[in-house]
């Protein structure tokens, strides 16, 4: 774990504890708000908890900000990747 973040720059390490802090607020008032509602769904209405409703959109949201920082950088590393092919292409020229 040590390695892990002394790998980490001053941003990534700023951004891992703000996250934790926010996940930590966030369950604190969701336990603090432990009654139930009632839900509107599409076809039905359902009785939940706050806090599950709560921590349900955590986490969804969560799983969408990991989803588009993936696809993001999954096109930055095939632009990378396609970056590095030219230039070894453009070295292999140049020796010749």
């Amino acid at each position: 774990m040590k390695e892990f973040w002394e790998g980490l720059t001053r941003g990534q390490k700023t951004k891992y504890i703000v996250s934790s802090v926010a996940v930590i607020l966030g369950l604190i008032f969701a336990i603090m708000n432990w009654t139930s509602v009632e839900v509107h769904f599409i076809l039905m209405r359902v009785d939940v908890p706050i806090t599950l409703l709560i921590i349900f959109s955590m986490a969804a949201g969560y799983g969408l900000a990991t989803l588009f920082d993936y696809r993001k950088f999954k096109g930055k590393d095939k632009e990378i990747k396609s970056l590095k092919s030219q230039l070894t292409m453009k070295e292999s020229e140049d020796e010749i």
